[in-house]
């Protein structure tokens, strides 16, 4: 029997999610709610499927191509939200799904929840699509993101959703089938509300806390922010000590003095003395033998950046599935790390960051970061001084221009230069509030209403900034 329902686990696997604290990571609390659900529904008689079980990584493609194929009519796709609002969100489509998500804030309301926001959002430059890819890459499933709270609120939300998950669980669980006309019955007994506990960091697995590896650690200069964590705690956004700033000192190398995980290392800094650093390398982070920089704060001296500045990738729309693969391995068939698709955009153009070998590129995705790619003459691809189509947009400078952020807001997303600037991708965020409102002169722009501004916090950045936001452009 096919389901009528699919439940979505947000993130999973090396994906956390950034509703993520020192009580939980987004991606367990996502999945315990889910499975809930799923077992619920079962209990009632609803035919359900569910996109993982487990702690799997789900690229985005993966995860909204087994929503379209599972049959379903309905998609619930569980998150926990951040950026230090409080309050449940549920988003619907520009076309359809708006009296689900109204019942579902409804019955999360009941069950004692406050509800932030009910809404929906188009692509920025494109009205007529919707601007999350889970509700827009799902195809005719009715698919709602329900954000339960916020993990980093300064009200109630963390101490609700400790107590409470599984409460906002069965009220979703309630509202689907009082929607859809099946029958509700509660579960009997009270919901066991187990606590989601802290979850420590394994000991260190190499070098120890005190000794050394003999291998040292490079952060790159074009990073501005760099989180470090205590010994002691999940190193995970939420649980950081502080922040390094590897730009403005064209670099910092460390030496590593052990490894607590898998790509996370122990040094000593400064600032937040002995921490952990999380140096995978699809963050640009260099580990090797070498205690210095090279020239520029390019930690591999390989890389040949200088020669490639300004000058860009691109990758034919006759294409439709092209390797990448992590910085540090052989860019052979069985080391890709995913798969681009430029066929689906009508092509695709990155910036060439430098070059690990002949006709190997470094390249600034959105879904992988920051990869290699193997783009012979043979293969199609092409190298120019012009960018013109694909992920990364032109950034023109503009007229002196300013950019008005409302004092109504105190959340405001910013993203990274060279990614698709969509939730999930974000650097950070900006408090307009907090300041009485915010103003920052124009440097650029991305895409229609994406302007480049430069921050104290995150350094140069995009932002979102539509008519419909409340933010206003004056010279």
């Amino acid at each position: 029997m096919k389901p009528i329902l699919i439940i979505d686990p947000g993130h999973g696997g090396n994906d956390p999610g950034g509703g993520t604290n020192k009580y939980w990571k987004e991606k367990d609390l996502t999945l315990k709610i889910s499975l809930y659900q799923y077992k619920r529904y079962k209990e009632l008689g609803v035919p359900v499927a569910i996109t993982r079980t487990t702690d799997k990584s789900l690229s985005p493609d993966e995860r909204t191509r087994i929503v379209r194929e599972s049959g379903a009519k309905y998609c619930h796709s569980n998150h926990i939200n951040a950026g230090g609002g409080d309050g449940a969100e549920v988003i619907h489509s520009i076309y359809d799904g708006k009296a689900m998500a109204e019942k579902i804030g409804e019955e999360l309301r009941k069950a004692g929840q406050n509800i932030r926001r009910i809404f929906t959002r188009t692509l920025p430059g494109n009205s007529s699509q919707d601007y999350y890819f889970m509700i827009r890459e799902t195809g005719s499933v009715v698919t709602n993101i329900i954000e339960y709270g916020f993990a980093d609120s300064r009200n109630d939300d963390v101490q609700q959703l400790q107590n409470h998950h599984l409460d906002f669980a069965e009220a979703v669980v309630k509202a689907f089938c009082e929607y859809t006309g099946y029958k509700y019955k509660r579960p009997s007994g009270e919901i066991d509300q187990v606590e989601i506990p802290i979850r420590p960091v394994p000991p260190p697995i190499s070098g120890g806390n005190t000794g050394g590896t003999g291998e040292y650690i490079h952060l790159p200069a074009s990073e501005s922010s760099w989180r470090v964590y205590p010994l002691d705690v999940s190193p995970t956004k939420g649980n950081e000590s502080g922040f390094l700033n590897p730009k403005k000192f064209g670099g910092l190398t460390y030496k590593i003095l052990g490894q607590s995980t898998p790509n996370v290392f122990i040094i000593n800094t400064s600032d937040f003395g002995k921490v952990q650093i999380y140096g995978h390398p699809s963050t640009g982070a260099v580990v090797n033998k070498s205690s210095s920089q090279s020239k520029g704060g390019t930690v591999n001296s390989n890389t040949e950046s200088n020669q490639y500045a300004g000058k860009h990738l691109h990758l034919p729309k006759k294409e439709s599935s092209w390797r990448v693969y992590p910085l540090g391995v052989a860019p052979v068939k069985g080391n890709e790390i995913g798969f681009l698709n430029p066929a689906k955009f009508g092509g695709l153009t990155y910036e060439i960051l430098g070059r690990s070998q002949s006709n190997v590129y470094i390249i600034q995705t959105s879904d992988y970061g920051r990869v290699q790619i193997y783009a012979a003459p043979s293969t199609g691809a092409t190298i120019s001084e012009d960018n013109n189509t694909g992920e990364n947009a032109n950034k023109n400078s503009t007229d002196t221009r300013y950019l008005h952020l409302p004092a109504s807001e105190s959340s405001w997303r910013v993203y990274p230069i060279g990614v698709a600037p969509v939730k999930g991708n974000e650097k950070g965020f900006l408090n307009p509030a907090k300041f009485g409102g915010l103003t920052y002169q124009i440097l650029g722009s991305t895409q229609a209403n994406v302007y480049i501004i430069q921050t104290k916090d995150y350094g140069r950045v995009q932002i979102y900034a539509g008519p419909s936001t409340g933010a206003t452009v004056s010279n």
